[in-house]
């Protein structure tokens, strides 16, 4: 059987790699001289490819290290011939640590007892390993207090130096766009990494920052920034303007038809017309990342080059208000944002802010794994 047919996803997210290289390039050229870019491709990389994005970035050398969530996502970028440092930001489990040390990925050090369990895997495969030690600073959610409980760390820290080496220190901003929790937590921070240092432990990098507090205080950039909504898109609220978008999400039209006011959509009579519409149905639902939130409020998308509400959604297929596009068919592309075949635009940051949503329209969710990713 010939199975070499290609792209057969009902939709696909076009990323613009020209784009997103010169975002990259805008940001390199923003940071103070000696802060490191760390481009952020967890959760794949908020939904737009994390291997791809990864292969794209990796020619940057100025880029010497990625930041993933967890040991699955580092060990993907090993196999797929990513060399760079691999930070692993959230919490590393037990049986998580040989395959970290196996494929020198980088472990938060979030809790005491971490250390030496890490300690005994690596001597069981005479290999070292890099870690980086999580600091709460106010997040509240994974992380070694300074004071007391970071003394205790380091006394584990300088028992495995033959086997754990620190590479640097780091926290989370809660609330990025508030200055007085940020500044708060950026002194804890250094307070953190000057203890280490105090002790004996070396920090070669401290970071704080991420895309929205790299864009409103660019004061915390510190040793590097993490980056990843940034890489993609300005701030939906508050942007700079230096930022192209970079991702398309297009889909077609899978049948369309004159339907009259009363008539229903969707599951338990969801959405009822109240005049007379052409509806068109789309192949992709909230089984595909498609927000809720945006059918509700009737997110324009573009057929035709011309912006339609969305009307209903099911778990994989969507309706959409096509009364005002000329000879509508079954075929026809939808845009759901970003750019269409013919150039029209209709800008993500829009999208999201119909709904308050800062991280790109919802696309980081795991679900978007029905969505084809197409790299040009």
């Amino acid at each position: 059987m010939n199975t070499t047919y290609g792209v057969l996803n009902n939709s696909s997210l076009i990323v613009d790699t020209d784009k997103l290289r010169e975002n990259v390039r805008t940001i390199l050229r923003s940071l103070p001289a000696g802060t490191k870019l760390i481009p952020v491709v967890k959760d794949d990389a908020y939904g737009m490819g994390m291997v791809g994005v990864a292969r794209t970035l990796s020619a940057f050398p100025e880029i010497g290290c990625f930041a993933v969530a967890n040991v699955s996502e580092g060990v993907t970028l090993r196999r797929e011939g990513i060399r760079q440092d691999i930070l692993i930001m959230g919490s590393t489990l037990p049986f998580q640590y040989a395959p970290a040390v196996e494929c020198d990925l980088t472990v938060t050090v979030s809790r005491l007892g971490m250390v030496p369990e890490l300690a005994e895997v690596c001597k069981a495969q005479s290999k070292p390993l890099n870690v980086q030690i999580k600091l709460e600073t106010g997040m509240h959610r994974i992380g070694v207090e300074p004071g007391e409980e970071l003394a205790a760390l380091i006394g584990e820290l300088k028992a495995a130096q033959e086997w754990v080496h620190v590479t640097g220190a780091f926290s989370h901003f809660a609330w990025p766009g508030n200055a007085e929790v940020c500044e708060a937590q950026y002194k804890k921070l250094l307070a953190g990494a000057e203890q280490l240092k105090a002790a004996g432990i070396p920090v070669p990098m401290c970071h704080i920052s991420a895309s929205e507090s790299s864009e409103l205080f660019p004061q915390y950039a510190l040793d590097a920034v993490r980056i990843g909504r940034r890489l993609y898109m300005d701030h939906p609220k508050k942007p700079l303007g230096n930022i192209q978008e970079v991702v398309s999400w297009r889909s077609y039209l899978t049948n369309v038809k004159q339907r009259h006011a009363g008539d229903s959509l969707a599951y338990f009579g969801k959405y009822v017309l109240d005049k007379d519409t052409v509806v068109a149905t789309v192949g992709v639902g909230y089984g595909d990342g498609l927000n809720e939130k945006l059918v509700a409020c009737h997110a324009p998308v573009l057929v035709g080059g011309k912006r339609c509400p969305l009307l209903a959604c099911c778990m994989d297929q969507c309706f959409v208000d096509v009364t005002g596009v000329e000879d509508a068919k079954v075929g026809d592309e939808i845009t759901f944002f970003g750019y269409d075949s013919d150039g029209n635009f209709l800008s993500s940051q829009e999208t999201a802010n119909l709904i308050g949503d800062d991280e790109g329209c919802g696309l980081t969710s795991a679900l978007m794994h029905r969505v084809a990713r197409v790299f040009h």
